[in-house]
């Protein structure tokens, strides 16, 4: 069977972006919180006491949405609290993998985005130092997913990314505990460390903006 150009055009095309999209080697990326804001004049005071990092990670997940990390550094405490995404080819092989700068955490970013996501819902978010510290009502944060990866489809990629974060508090709205759930996918012909990049840190301005808006539901 003879194979037009244009078919072999196609697949070459193909071939390509695969290639592009999927670099084997371990990116490192730095992610942007939703911008600081101050304090409303007026509102309940809180206080983020944690923001644990509870994602579980696999070596073999079944599907890419679970977090994974290589055989060698499933158990480096350091790369799974700097890990957001796993690069795979179109087999679903796993390769390089996605993390942030050193000095960075996925914890230490989400606190700057739940910061927002309180102000900007009229609460008075108290750093320690700060007048009224002690007297804040205390929140606890638990980080349940926040990870990227490819859906591979026939003429271009989606980049998505899962976020899910649960905020407890002794009174109040969050007495009972509260889990939000936010998921955000980006279209691309071939994905690069930009594109990761742009997938995290939607993913924490989406998280951030669904937490705003559970905090205002019934105020």
């Amino acid at each position: 069977m003879v194979i037009s150009q244009k078919v072999r055009i196609f697949f070459i095309f193909i071939f390509l972006m695969g290639l592009s999209a999927c670099a084997v080697d371990r990116s490192t990326v730095s992610v942007e919180a939703p911008e600081d804001i101050s304090n409303p004049v007026n509102g309940v005071e809180v206080k983020l006491v944690t923001v644990t990092d509870d994602r579980v990670f696999e070596f073999k997940p079944a599907t890419p949405d679970i977090p994974s990390l290589s055989e060698s550094e499933i158990a480096n405490t350091d790369i799974k609290a700097r890990a957001f995404a796993r690069k795979r080819n179109s087999y679903g092989q796993a390769l390089g993998d996605v993390i942030l700068p050193e000095g960075q955490t996925v914890a230490g970013i989400m606190r700057r985005a739940l910061m927002h996501a309180f102000r900007s819902a009229g609460y008075r978010v108290i750093e320690p130092g700060d007048p009224g510290y002690e007297n804040a009502v205390p929140v606890d944060a638990k980080i349940i997913q926040f990870w990227s990866w490819i859906e591979w489809g026939f003429w271009e990629l989606g980049v998505r990314n899962r976020a899910e974060v649960s905020l407890k508090a002794p009174t109040g709205k969050l007495d009972k505990g509260v889990t939000v759930l936010n998921e955000i996918v980006t279209k691309h012909s071939a994905v690069f460390d930009s594109d990761w990049q742009q997938s995290a840190t939607a993913g924490m301005q989406g998280i951030s903006a669904k937490i705003t808006e559970e905090l205002k539901r019934g105020q």
